[in-house]
């Protein structure tokens, strides 16, 4: 994946430091761990005890330590209800990541997601230091470095909208031009080399903005507007293609772990709306973001809500703790956590990286 040359992300960050986000105190070899509780209808669960918790790590079961809810809207604890105390977050460890996808959705979809974006933020304030960049070639750019003034994010966005219509992208007709006409008269192994251009730029875009995250303390969420990519490519997504060309799986594997490694949840909005078409591929956007402790708001036309449902989500939700196992393993611990309460659902990120330190 690095060897392709493809797509770089450098991440410009005033509150990033020289030192690694560490999830283990070594004194006390304590691993922390992020978990959001929903019940049936979706709606968080405020009140799970640890005892109505079951962990393993590593196909071996560790008892939890502690648990903590926090919210976005400080709540009371109810004295004697719970073993979860609860805070308010500080935002000062809190970070989010915004990113326009301008390389994988079509010219239309690019146009509603900005408009989707400058709808919520015209309403809304992120109450985490949030970021504002675009994914699009030749280079990832960021608008505007972290901040919580909802306004300055504004004004970013205003003055950079999506970017022109891509010739080589099936688009919908616009201005003097043809794309989708364009588009068909290409050879099948341009459009091929084209498409696999874009998913390996695409991957290795969150790649090196999971490894820029890792090096900031704290809660970090990335919220990436787009439509996707395909976990292979074949006939459905470029037609005329003869069989399976390339699986990605190789590429979005490591790239599920680096992101877990470096402690970032990747919440992912479709731009599409009820109308999705096979130029990209919810299971993909919905798997990296279970896999990752988020979520993926997609087939819904209020794109700015499932904006603002992605910044409130990674703000609410529980700290575990629990002690590493005295024979602990160096390397990447896989991670099962399930709920004694019916009825709950839980996320969180599947494996942390155990180094010995």
């Amino acid at each position: 994946m690095r060897s392709a040359g493809v797509l770089g992300l450098f991440l410009v960050m005033a509150a990033a430091q020289d030192h690694p986000d560490t999830v283990i105190r070594t004194t006390t070899r304590l691993v922390q761990i992020r978990v959001m509780a929903t019940n049936r209808q979706g709606d968080p669960v405020t009140d799970l005890r640890k005892d109505e918790l079951q962990l393993v790590d590593n196909r071996r079961p560790r008892p939890i330590q502690f648990l903590t809810f926090e919210s976005a809207v400080a709540r009371s604890a109810a004295a004697g209800t719970t073993s979860a105390s609860t805070q308010s977050v500080d935002t000062r460890n809190d970070y989010a990541v915004f990113v326009l996808d301008w390389l994988n959705p079509r010219e239309a979809d690019r146009i509603k997601a900005w408009d989707a974006a400058i709808q919520l933020l015209e309403t809304f304030q992120p109450r985490q230091q949030a970021a504002l960049y675009v994914m699009a070639p030749p280079h990832t750019r960021l608008l505007h470095d972290f901040t919580t003034d909802h306004t300055e994010l504004l004004q970013a966005l205003r003055d950079s909208p999506p970017d022109p219509e891509d010739p080589n992208d099936p688009a919908k007709p616009s201005g003097s031009g043809n794309s989708l006409k364009i588009w068909a008269a290409l050879p099948v192994e341009d459009r091929t080399a084209t498409f696999n251009g874009k998913v390996l730029a695409t991957i290795a875009a969150l790649d090196k903005l999971a490894d820029g995250l890792g090096r900031i303390p704290g809660r970090k969420s990335v919220i990436w507007v787009t439509n996707g990519f395909p976990i292979q490519l074949d006939q459905r997504a470029v037609p005329g293609a003869k069989g399976l060309i390339t699986d990605y799986g190789p590429w979005a594997e490591p790239l599920i772990d680096h992101l877990n490694r470096a402690n970032v949840a990747l919440y992912t909005v479709d731009p599409r709306g009820l109308a999705p078409t096979s130029y990209g591929d919810d299971g993909t956007i919905s798997e990296l973001s279970e896999r990752t402790g988020a979520t993926s708001f997609y087939d819904r036309n209020d794109i700015a809500e499932g904006m603002r449902e992605a910044f409130d989500d990674a703000r609410t939700g529980y700290t575990m703790g629990f002690t590493l196992d005295p024979e602990a393993a160096l390397g990447v611990h896989d991670i099962r956590l399930r709920s004694t309460r019916g009825g709950v659902k839980l996320r969180y990120r599947e494996s942390y990286l155990w180094d010995g330190r």
